[in-house]
């Protein structure tokens, strides 16, 4: 890495260091997980028992059907 790219994480780490690492959700998130537990509700999967097959299919499903709504409005 050259001296400009080390600068540039370096600025990144501290602000990290200072406001943290993990960035609020937005509404768009929080909307997104609501609906991501309806679909795990939907299918009676709870998503900490699920194995990777149902895991995955809640996932697709509630990405398909949020984004599809999301554009059609």
């Amino acid at each position: 890495m050259d001296q400009k790219e080390l600068e540039y994480l370096r600025r990144i780490e501290d602000h990290a260091a200072q406001t943290g690492w993990v960035a609020p959700l937005t509404q768009e998130d929080k909307a997104y997980f609501a609906y991501l537990r309806q679909v795990s509700k939907r299918y009676n999967i709870n998503m900490s028992k699920a194995n990777r097959l149902e895991y995955d299919f809640v996932i697709r499903v509630a990405e398909s059907e949020f984004y599809l709504q999301r554009a059609n409005a």
